[in-house]
């Protein structure tokens, strides 16, 4: 995996400790005292500053899910929603190019 592989952003929007702390409903000071195990980005003596995939992967890695929960979506069928060969949500799918787009047939008016 490249560095970023993770990231689907079209344009990358960094966000600071203390905007990355409100998105995930922490304090600041927990992510800078964890900052070391956590996906960021870090240029130079700059503070760390994450994207939203990257706030994605925090929550993913501090997310529980109870043994009867995973019982209860393997009997629904449902698959793990910490499995990482899940497809991506429907927002995060790629988009075909503009140019694979044609317009529809033609259509007969009923008279």
């Amino acid at each position: 995996m490249t560095r970023r592989a993770y990231c689907r952003c079209k344009a990358v929007r960094n966000y600071s400790y203390e905007e990355a702390a409100e998105l995930l409903g922490c304090k600041p000071s927990w992510l800078e005292d964890n900052v070391a195990r956590l996906p960021r980005q870090k240029f130079g003596q700059n503070p760390a500053v994450f994207c939203l995939c990257e706030i994605t992967l925090i929550q993913q890695m501090h997310t529980v899910i109870p043994d009867d929960v995973k019982k209860l979506l393997a009997e629904d069928g449902k698959a793990d929603p910490q499995d990482a060969s899940r497809p991506a949500p429907p927002h995060e799918m790629p988009r075909p190019a503009l140019a694979s787009i044609v317009p529809a047939g033609r259509t007969s008016r009923a008279s």
